[in-house]
Protein backbone atom coordinates (compact mmCIF):
# COMPACT_ATOMS: atom_id res chain seq x y z
CA UNK A 1 0.00 0.00 0.00
CA UNK A 2 1.59 3.06 -1.36
CA UNK A 3 1.62 6.20 1.27
CA UNK A 4 -1.39 7.89 -0.47
CA UNK A 5 -3.37 4.91 -0.22
CA UNK A 6 -2.22 4.43 3.40
CA UNK A 7 -3.07 7.99 4.62
CA UNK A 8 -6.50 7.75 2.58
CA UNK A 9 -7.94 4.82 4.37
CA UNK A 10 -6.73 6.57 7.65
CA UNK A 11 -9.48 8.95 5.84
CA UNK A 12 -12.03 6.43 5.37
CA UNK A 13 -12.04 5.62 8.96
CA UNK A 14 -12.70 9.01 10.36
CA UNK A 15 -15.49 9.70 7.41
CA UNK A 16 -17.18 6.60 7.92
CA UNK A 17 -18.19 7.08 11.94
CA UNK A 18 -19.34 10.56 10.62
CA UNK A 19 -22.52 8.59 8.61
CA UNK A 20 -24.19 6.17 8.42
CA UNK A 21 -23.41 2.83 6.24
CA UNK A 22 -25.39 3.43 3.39
CA UNK A 23 -24.10 7.03 2.80
CA UNK A 24 -20.71 5.76 3.87
CA UNK A 25 -20.39 2.80 1.24
CA UNK A 26 -22.79 4.48 -1.61
CA UNK A 27 -20.85 7.47 -1.79
CA UNK A 28 -17.43 7.34 -0.11
CA UNK A 29 -16.38 3.78 -0.46
CA UNK A 30 -16.52 4.25 -4.01
CA UNK A 31 -14.00 7.39 -4.19
CA UNK A 32 -9.96 6.52 -5.09
CA UNK A 33 -7.26 8.45 -4.31
CA UNK A 34 -5.36 9.51 -7.71
CA UNK A 35 -2.67 12.24 -7.05
CA UNK A 36 -1.75 15.38 -5.08
CA UNK A 37 -0.99 18.39 -6.50
CA UNK A 38 1.67 19.91 -3.70
CA UNK A 39 1.44 23.22 -5.29
CA UNK A 40 -2.30 24.14 -5.29
CA UNK A 41 -2.81 21.52 -2.41
CA UNK A 42 -5.08 19.57 -4.33
CA UNK A 43 -5.93 15.75 -3.63
CA UNK A 44 -7.77 14.22 -6.78
CA UNK A 45 -10.29 11.43 -5.92
CA UNK A 46 -12.20 9.36 -8.74
CA UNK A 47 -15.25 7.33 -9.29
CA UNK A 48 -16.19 5.47 -12.15
CA UNK A 49 -20.32 7.23 -11.33
CA UNK A 50 -20.61 10.52 -12.27
CA UNK A 51 -23.49 10.43 -9.70
CA UNK A 52 -21.02 10.00 -6.70
CA UNK A 53 -18.78 12.85 -8.21
CA UNK A 54 -21.95 15.04 -7.95
CA UNK A 55 -22.81 13.79 -4.16
CA UNK A 56 -18.59 14.48 -3.15
CA UNK A 57 -19.35 18.23 -4.27
CA UNK A 58 -22.74 18.43 -3.25
CA UNK A 59 -23.16 17.13 0.20
CA UNK A 60 -19.79 15.56 1.50
CA UNK A 61 -16.76 17.83 0.63
CA UNK A 62 -16.60 19.58 3.55
CA UNK A 63 -16.61 16.61 5.31
CA UNK A 64 -14.56 14.61 3.32
CA UNK A 65 -11.53 17.51 3.78
CA UNK A 66 -12.01 18.02 7.32
CA UNK A 67 -10.96 14.00 7.44
CA UNK A 68 -7.97 14.37 5.05
CA UNK A 69 -6.62 17.32 7.55
CA UNK A 70 -6.45 15.13 10.16
CA UNK A 71 -5.05 11.95 8.29
CA UNK A 72 -2.92 13.88 5.39
CA UNK A 73 -1.61 16.47 8.93
CA UNK A 74 -2.11 19.19 6.29
CA UNK A 75 -4.68 21.00 4.45
CA UNK A 76 -5.55 19.71 1.18
CA UNK A 77 -8.70 20.61 -1.10
CA UNK A 78 -10.51 17.97 -3.26
CA UNK A 79 -11.57 17.39 -6.53
CA UNK A 80 -13.49 15.02 -8.10
CA UNK A 81 -12.96 13.14 -11.50
CA UNK A 82 -15.16 11.21 -12.95
CA UNK A 83 -13.30 7.89 -15.22
CA UNK A 84 -15.16 5.86 -17.27
CA UNK A 85 -16.12 2.29 -16.32
CA UNK A 86 -14.29 0.12 -18.14
CA UNK A 87 -16.67 -3.03 -19.52
CA UNK A 88 -16.47 -6.71 -17.74
CA UNK A 89 -16.78 -9.60 -19.14
CA UNK A 90 -20.17 -11.15 -17.44
CA UNK A 91 -19.42 -14.30 -15.25
CA UNK A 92 -20.69 -17.17 -16.84
CA UNK A 93 -22.39 -18.42 -13.94
CA UNK A 94 -24.97 -16.24 -13.18
CA UNK A 95 -28.12 -15.61 -15.56
CA UNK A 96 -28.28 -12.58 -18.25
CA UNK A 97 -28.89 -9.30 -16.58
CA UNK A 98 -28.95 -10.80 -13.04
CA UNK A 99 -26.55 -8.66 -10.32
CA UNK A 100 -25.09 -10.63 -7.79
CA UNK A 101 -26.54 -9.70 -4.73
CA UNK A 102 -23.56 -10.59 -2.27
CA UNK A 103 -21.29 -8.56 -4.49
CA UNK A 104 -23.34 -5.53 -5.10
CA UNK A 105 -24.50 -4.59 -1.56
CA UNK A 106 -22.56 -4.72 1.54
CA UNK A 107 -22.99 -5.71 5.09
CA UNK A 108 -20.96 -4.30 7.63
CA UNK A 109 -19.28 -6.69 9.68
CA UNK A 110 -19.18 -4.63 12.55
CA UNK A 111 -22.76 -4.18 13.03
CA UNK A 112 -23.63 -7.81 14.54
CA UNK A 113 -25.73 -8.89 17.13
CA UNK A 114 -23.07 -9.34 19.62
CA UNK A 115 -21.76 -5.85 19.41
CA UNK A 116 -25.44 -4.01 19.72
CA UNK A 117 -24.61 -2.65 23.31
CA UNK A 118 -28.59 -2.94 24.61
CA UNK A 119 -29.88 -0.56 27.01
CA UNK A 120 -33.99 0.44 27.57
CA UNK A 121 -33.83 2.91 25.02
CA UNK A 122 -33.25 -0.30 22.60
CA UNK A 123 -34.53 -3.33 24.57
CA UNK A 124 -37.70 -3.92 22.31
CA UNK A 125 -36.40 -3.01 19.20
CA UNK A 126 -33.41 -5.41 19.54
CA UNK A 127 -35.34 -8.58 21.17
CA UNK A 128 -38.14 -7.80 17.53
CA UNK A 129 -34.98 -7.77 15.51
CA UNK A 130 -33.53 -11.06 16.54
CA UNK A 131 -36.82 -12.86 16.79
CA UNK A 132 -37.02 -11.60 12.82
CA UNK A 133 -33.90 -13.20 12.37
CA UNK A 134 -34.63 -16.14 13.76
CA UNK A 135 -37.68 -16.59 11.86
CA UNK A 136 -37.86 -14.43 8.70
CA UNK A 137 -41.16 -14.15 7.49
CA UNK A 138 -43.06 -16.18 9.99
CA UNK A 139 -44.25 -13.43 13.32
CA UNK A 140 -43.04 -10.18 13.01
CA UNK A 141 -44.00 -9.29 8.98
CA UNK A 142 -43.32 -6.32 8.56
CA UNK A 143 -41.16 -5.26 11.01
CA UNK A 144 -40.65 -1.45 11.48
CA UNK A 145 -37.95 0.12 13.23
CA UNK A 146 -38.18 3.77 13.74
CA UNK A 147 -35.93 6.55 15.65
CA UNK A 148 -33.74 9.86 15.66
CA UNK A 149 -30.26 9.53 13.05
CA UNK A 150 -27.59 7.88 14.65
CA UNK A 151 -29.66 5.97 17.44
CA UNK A 152 -28.61 1.97 15.81
CA UNK A 153 -31.60 1.29 13.26
CA UNK A 154 -28.82 0.91 10.59
CA UNK A 155 -27.21 -1.43 13.14
CA UNK A 156 -30.01 -3.73 13.69
CA UNK A 157 -30.66 -4.31 10.35
CA UNK A 158 -27.70 -5.42 9.41
CA UNK A 159 -27.36 -7.70 12.14
CA UNK A 160 -30.24 -9.26 11.19
CA UNK A 161 -28.90 -9.89 7.63
CA UNK A 162 -26.16 -11.42 9.05
CA UNK A 163 -27.86 -13.60 11.60
CA UNK A 164 -30.02 -14.88 8.49
CA UNK A 165 -27.15 -15.74 6.27
CA UNK A 166 -25.11 -17.73 8.64
CA UNK A 167 -27.97 -19.31 10.22
CA UNK A 168 -30.18 -19.19 7.11
CA UNK A 169 -28.22 -20.38 4.44
CA UNK A 170 -30.20 -20.51 1.29
CA UNK A 171 -32.09 -17.29 1.68
CA UNK A 172 -30.94 -14.83 -0.14
CA UNK A 173 -30.79 -11.16 2.03
CA UNK A 174 -30.98 -8.10 0.36
CA UNK A 175 -29.74 -4.77 2.28
CA UNK A 176 -30.43 -1.68 0.47
CA UNK A 177 -31.37 1.88 1.24
CA UNK A 178 -34.59 3.98 -0.37
CA UNK A 179 -32.19 6.49 -1.44
CA UNK A 180 -30.82 3.48 -3.71
CA UNK A 181 -33.60 2.21 -4.59
CA UNK A 182 -35.18 5.14 -5.66
CA UNK A 183 -31.75 5.64 -8.06
CA UNK A 184 -32.00 2.04 -9.24
CA UNK A 185 -35.61 2.91 -10.70
CA UNK A 186 -34.97 5.73 -12.14
CA UNK A 187 -31.93 4.23 -14.02
CA UNK A 188 -34.02 1.05 -14.98
CA UNK A 189 -36.71 3.19 -16.40
CA UNK A 190 -33.81 5.44 -18.26
CA UNK A 191 -32.41 2.11 -19.56
CA UNK A 192 -36.00 0.47 -19.81
CA UNK A 193 -34.70 -2.51 -17.87
CA UNK A 194 -37.96 -2.39 -15.07
CA UNK A 195 -38.51 -6.09 -15.72
CA UNK A 196 -35.35 -6.62 -14.58
CA UNK A 197 -35.42 -4.44 -11.99
CA UNK A 198 -38.51 -6.17 -10.93
CA UNK A 199 -36.91 -9.43 -10.61
CA UNK A 200 -34.40 -8.39 -8.31
CA UNK A 201 -36.34 -7.15 -5.98
CA UNK A 202 -38.86 -9.44 -5.81
CA UNK A 203 -37.19 -12.55 -5.79
CA UNK A 204 -35.52 -11.91 -2.51
CA UNK A 205 -36.50 -13.72 1.12
CA UNK A 206 -35.37 -10.90 2.88
CA UNK A 207 -35.56 -7.22 2.24
CA UNK A 208 -34.23 -4.98 4.96
CA UNK A 209 -34.53 -1.10 2.82
CA UNK A 210 -33.18 1.79 5.18
CA UNK A 211 -34.33 5.29 5.95
CA UNK A 212 -38.08 5.04 3.87
CA UNK A 213 -38.93 8.49 4.90
CA UNK A 214 -37.06 9.48 1.82
CA UNK A 215 -38.92 8.09 -0.86
CA UNK A 216 -41.99 10.37 0.06
CA UNK A 217 -43.24 12.41 -2.40
CA UNK A 218 -42.05 10.07 -5.48
CA UNK A 219 -44.80 8.87 -7.29
CA UNK A 220 -43.07 6.35 -9.08
CA UNK A 221 -40.86 5.11 -6.55
CA UNK A 222 -43.86 4.92 -3.97
CA UNK A 223 -45.35 3.04 -6.43
CA UNK A 224 -42.80 0.58 -7.39
CA UNK A 225 -41.73 -0.11 -3.54
CA UNK A 226 -45.42 -0.87 -3.18
CA UNK A 227 -45.98 -3.59 -5.54
CA UNK A 228 -42.79 -5.04 -4.23
CA UNK A 229 -43.80 -5.15 -1.30
CA UNK A 230 -47.34 -6.75 -2.20
CA UNK A 231 -45.35 -9.07 -4.03
CA UNK A 232 -42.96 -10.46 -0.85
CA UNK A 233 -45.37 -9.37 1.60
CA UNK A 234 -47.91 -12.50 -0.11
CA UNK A 235 -44.98 -14.56 -0.12
CA UNK A 236 -44.23 -14.65 3.40
CA UNK A 237 -40.87 -13.49 2.54
CA UNK A 238 -39.59 -11.14 5.50
CA UNK A 239 -39.79 -7.02 5.46
CA UNK A 240 -37.97 -4.96 7.48
CA UNK A 241 -38.28 -1.07 7.11
CA UNK A 242 -36.42 2.09 8.92
CA UNK A 243 -37.45 5.46 9.30
CA UNK A 244 -36.86 8.86 11.09
CA UNK A 245 -40.15 8.40 12.14
CA UNK A 246 -43.33 6.28 12.79
CA UNK A 247 -45.60 5.34 10.04
CA UNK A 248 -48.46 7.70 10.95
CA UNK A 249 -45.49 10.74 10.97
CA UNK A 250 -44.56 9.84 7.17
CA UNK A 251 -47.99 12.18 6.52
CA UNK A 252 -46.75 12.75 2.66
CA UNK A 253 -46.31 9.16 2.12
CA UNK A 254 -49.02 6.95 0.15
CA UNK A 255 -51.53 5.89 2.30
CA UNK A 256 -51.42 2.56 1.19
CA UNK A 257 -47.98 1.90 2.49
CA UNK A 258 -48.47 3.43 5.34
CA UNK A 259 -51.20 1.58 7.04
CA UNK A 260 -49.01 -1.80 5.60
CA UNK A 261 -46.27 -0.54 7.68
CA UNK A 262 -48.77 -0.58 10.63
CA UNK A 263 -49.85 -4.44 9.72
CA UNK A 264 -47.47 -5.75 12.27
CA UNK A 265 -44.79 -4.52 14.98
CA UNK A 266 -43.33 -1.04 15.07
CA UNK A 267 -40.70 -0.46 17.61
CA UNK A 268 -38.56 2.66 18.31
CA UNK A 269 -34.99 3.32 19.39
CA UNK A 270 -34.15 6.16 21.81
CA UNK A 271 -31.49 7.97 23.22
CA UNK A 272 -29.13 5.87 25.29
CA UNK A 273 -28.75 6.81 29.18
CA UNK A 274 -25.63 7.75 30.66
CA UNK A 275 -24.73 4.04 31.51
CA UNK A 276 -25.37 3.06 27.90
CA UNK A 277 -23.46 5.14 26.24
CA UNK A 278 -20.39 4.59 28.57
CA UNK A 279 -21.51 0.58 27.57
CA UNK A 280 -21.27 1.59 23.94
CA UNK A 281 -17.56 3.26 24.38
CA UNK A 282 -16.38 0.23 26.43
CA UNK A 283 -17.47 -1.96 23.71
CA UNK A 284 -16.17 0.65 21.08
CA UNK A 285 -12.67 0.28 23.19
CA UNK A 286 -12.24 -3.44 23.90
CA UNK A 287 -13.09 -3.43 19.36
CA UNK A 288 -10.52 -1.15 19.03
CA UNK A 289 -8.08 -3.19 21.53
CA UNK A 290 -7.70 -0.16 24.14
CA UNK A 291 -7.00 -0.94 27.65
CA UNK A 292 -9.76 0.98 29.62
CA UNK A 293 -6.98 2.12 32.39
CA UNK A 294 -7.75 5.74 34.42
CA UNK A 295 -7.32 8.39 32.07
CA UNK A 296 -9.46 6.33 28.92
CA UNK A 297 -12.22 5.55 31.63
CA UNK A 298 -12.54 9.36 31.97
CA UNK A 299 -11.81 10.28 28.78
CA UNK A 300 -15.28 7.60 27.95
CA UNK A 301 -17.25 9.39 30.78
CA UNK A 302 -16.90 12.53 29.49
CA UNK A 303 -17.45 11.85 26.04
CA UNK A 304 -21.00 10.10 27.38
CA UNK A 305 -22.07 13.34 29.60
CA UNK A 306 -21.37 15.66 26.16
CA UNK A 307 -23.14 13.51 23.46
CA UNK A 308 -26.26 12.39 24.88
CA UNK A 309 -28.32 11.92 21.52
CA UNK A 310 -26.57 10.56 18.98
CA UNK A 311 -24.82 6.83 19.07
CA UNK A 312 -23.04 7.51 15.37
CA UNK A 313 -21.02 11.16 16.98
CA UNK A 314 -20.88 9.40 20.48
CA UNK A 315 -18.18 6.47 19.12
CA UNK A 316 -16.88 8.90 16.23
CA UNK A 317 -15.31 11.40 18.77
CA UNK A 318 -14.18 8.37 20.61
CA UNK A 319 -12.66 7.04 17.60
CA UNK A 320 -11.46 10.58 17.06
CA UNK A 321 -9.29 10.48 19.79
CA UNK A 322 -8.16 6.92 19.17
CA UNK A 323 -7.13 8.22 15.54
CA UNK A 324 -5.35 11.30 16.81
CA UNK A 325 -3.62 9.25 19.76
CA UNK A 326 -1.81 6.84 17.12
CA UNK A 327 -1.18 9.50 14.67
CA UNK A 328 0.66 12.11 17.22
CA UNK A 329 1.83 8.62 19.42
CA UNK A 330 0.46 10.09 22.45
CA UNK A 331 -1.61 8.70 25.18
CA UNK A 332 -5.25 8.99 25.49
CA UNK A 333 -6.05 11.31 28.27
CA UNK A 334 -8.13 14.07 29.36
CA UNK A 335 -6.07 16.88 27.50
CA UNK A 336 -5.45 14.90 24.20
CA UNK A 337 -9.34 14.19 24.52
CA UNK A 338 -9.69 18.20 24.97
CA UNK A 339 -7.80 19.32 22.26
CA UNK A 340 -8.95 16.61 19.76
CA UNK A 341 -12.41 17.39 20.25
CA UNK A 342 -12.47 21.16 20.45
CA UNK A 343 -15.80 21.37 18.48
CA UNK A 344 -17.53 19.78 21.41
CA UNK A 345 -16.37 20.79 24.22
CA UNK A 346 -13.69 23.47 25.50
CA UNK A 347 -11.21 23.65 28.65
CA UNK A 348 -13.14 26.12 29.66
CA UNK A 349 -16.16 23.96 30.13
CA UNK A 350 -18.85 27.11 28.97
CA UNK A 351 -21.93 27.00 30.59
CA UNK A 352 -24.47 27.39 28.62
CA UNK A 353 -27.33 30.29 28.93
CA UNK A 354 -31.01 30.29 28.15
CA UNK A 355 -30.30 33.69 26.28
CA UNK A 356 -28.48 30.53 24.14
CA UNK A 357 -30.76 28.53 24.10
CA UNK A 358 -33.44 31.32 23.06
CA UNK A 359 -31.24 32.34 20.06
CA UNK A 360 -30.82 28.42 18.82
CA UNK A 361 -34.39 28.10 18.99
CA UNK A 362 -35.85 31.78 17.48
CA UNK A 363 -32.70 30.91 14.22
CA UNK A 364 -34.40 27.33 13.80
CA UNK A 365 -37.94 28.58 13.27
CA UNK A 366 -37.71 31.65 11.83
CA UNK A 367 -38.75 33.54 14.68
CA UNK A 368 -37.13 36.58 17.39
CA UNK A 369 -36.28 36.07 20.57
CA UNK A 370 -38.39 39.24 21.19
CA UNK A 371 -41.52 36.60 20.54
CA UNK A 372 -40.76 34.21 22.27
CA UNK A 373 -40.32 36.30 25.28
CA UNK A 374 -44.03 38.23 23.90
CA UNK A 375 -47.30 37.46 25.11
CA UNK A 376 -48.30 35.53 22.03
CA UNK A 377 -49.98 32.92 21.90
CA UNK A 378 -50.16 31.84 18.42
CA UNK A 379 -48.99 28.06 17.63
CA UNK A 380 -46.13 29.94 15.41
CA UNK A 381 -44.96 31.20 18.41
CA UNK A 382 -45.90 28.87 21.38
CA UNK A 383 -44.91 25.62 20.13
CA UNK A 384 -40.79 27.03 19.75
CA UNK A 385 -41.41 28.70 22.88
CA UNK A 386 -42.32 25.51 24.50
CA UNK A 387 -39.15 24.04 23.24
CA UNK A 388 -37.21 26.49 24.69
CA UNK A 389 -38.17 26.07 28.27
CA UNK A 390 -37.71 22.50 28.24
CA UNK A 391 -34.44 22.95 26.63
CA UNK A 392 -33.61 25.31 29.29
CA UNK A 393 -34.45 23.42 31.92
CA UNK A 394 -32.65 20.27 30.18
CA UNK A 395 -29.22 22.01 29.36
CA UNK A 396 -29.17 24.90 32.47
CA UNK A 397 -29.38 24.71 36.03
CA UNK A 398 -32.20 27.18 36.19
CA UNK A 399 -34.80 26.02 38.34
CA UNK A 400 -38.82 26.49 37.09
CA UNK A 401 -39.04 30.10 38.78
CA UNK A 402 -36.08 31.37 37.20
CA UNK A 403 -36.72 29.88 33.49
CA UNK A 404 -40.43 31.57 33.69
CA UNK A 405 -38.47 34.93 34.49
CA UNK A 406 -35.63 34.47 32.01
CA UNK A 407 -39.16 34.63 29.76
CA UNK A 408 -40.78 37.29 29.82
CA UNK A 409 -41.73 37.00 33.46
CA UNK A 410 -43.78 33.97 32.90
CA UNK A 411 -45.11 31.88 36.11
CA UNK A 412 -43.55 28.69 37.21
CA UNK A 413 -46.73 26.45 35.93
CA UNK A 414 -46.05 27.37 32.58
CA UNK A 415 -42.87 26.58 32.22
CA UNK A 416 -43.45 23.09 34.29
CA UNK A 417 -46.49 22.55 31.34
CA UNK A 418 -44.30 23.31 28.45
CA UNK A 419 -41.68 20.72 29.80
CA UNK A 420 -43.94 18.19 30.45
CA UNK A 421 -45.83 18.52 26.80
CA UNK A 422 -42.43 18.27 25.23
CA UNK A 423 -41.53 14.99 27.10
CA UNK A 424 -44.67 13.35 26.57
CA UNK A 425 -44.69 14.40 22.51
CA UNK A 426 -40.98 13.04 22.55
CA UNK A 427 -42.29 9.70 23.71
CA UNK A 428 -44.25 8.95 20.34
CA UNK A 429 -42.93 11.98 18.01
CA UNK A 430 -39.21 10.92 16.24
CA UNK A 431 -39.22 13.59 14.55
CA UNK A 432 -39.28 15.98 17.55
CA UNK A 433 -37.06 14.18 19.46
CA UNK A 434 -34.65 14.86 16.18
CA UNK A 435 -35.35 18.71 16.19
CA UNK A 436 -34.22 17.98 19.84
CA UNK A 437 -31.12 16.86 19.10
CA UNK A 438 -30.35 18.84 16.46
CA UNK A 439 -31.28 21.62 18.88
CA UNK A 440 -29.08 20.28 21.51
CA UNK A 441 -25.81 19.80 18.99
CA UNK A 442 -25.92 23.15 17.74
CA UNK A 443 -26.17 24.81 21.34
CA UNK A 444 -23.66 22.89 22.46
CA UNK A 445 -21.19 23.34 19.98
CA UNK A 446 -21.71 27.01 20.16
Amino acid sequence: MSKLEEKWSKTLELVRDELNEVQYETWIVPLVPRRIDEKQNILYVAADNILIINRLNERYRQLVEGAVKISFERPLNIVGEFIEKKEKKPAASKASGEASLDEEYYLNPKFSFENFIVGKNSEFAHSVALAVAETPGKNYNPLFIYGGSGLGKTHLMHAIGHYILKNHKRKKVLYISSEMFTNELINAINTKNVPQFKRKYRNVDVLLIDDIQFIEGKEATEEEFFHTFETLYNKNKQIVISSDRPPQKLTSLDERLRSRFLWNVTADIQPPDFETRVAILRSKADIEGIEINEDVSQVINMIAERIKYNVRMLEGAFTRIVSFSALMNKPIDMSLAKSTLNDIISSSDNIISIDAIKNAVAKHYGITVKEIDSGKRSRNLAFPRQIAMYLSKEMTDNSFPQIGKAFGGRDHTTVLHACKKISSSLEEDAALQETIDYLMMNINNN
